[in-house]
């Protein structure tokens, strides 16, 4: 799917990939200051970051739809990246959905949370990373 020429896809993923680093950098720093203000600041980060990763994920599910003629090793890199990206997505969507319930008296994260949101982030560096290999080594998307 494209926008002026430009694949949907690749433009959305940059927005998740930055904001949900960005709530556990401001849940940390919350953490260790005992500051709200950036505990707030982190709320919205994984608010933005789970809205536009789900945009991101349904803008891949239809590009996957029309990848179904290629090679067999295409397609099974494709669904591992989504599948570590989706689960990345849903347990970030949860602790979106908890804090939400929470809102406005958000407290600071506990270690435990950070260490989930730390494990999480990790997941998706390498779910990232797969993505990244589709579009520069095997080409996908990145062709008219």
């Amino acid at each position: 799917m494209k926008i002026f020429g430009h694949p949907l896809h690749v433009m959305l993923i940059h927005f998740p990939s930055a904001l949900l680093p960005m709530d556990f950098a401001c849940s940390l720093i919350g953490y260790l200051t005992g500051n709200h203000s950036f505990t707030d600041a982190a709320f919205y980060a994984l608010a933005g970051g789970v809205l536009m990763g789900w945009l991101a994920i349904i803008a891949g599910a239809l590009d996957l739809a029309k990848l179904v003629q290629a090679e067999s090793g295409v397609i099974k890199k494709v669904l591992i990246h989504a599948g570590v990206n989706i689960a990345v997505l849903i347990g970030f969507s949860l602790l979106a959905y908890k804090a939400w319930q929470l809102y406005p008296a958000l407290p600071v994260d506990s270690i435990a949370k950070l260490v989930v949101k730390g494990f999480l982030i990790a997941l998706m560096i390498v779910g990232n990373f797969i993505g990244g290999s589709l579009v520069l080594k095997d080409r996908v998307g990145a062709s008219n």
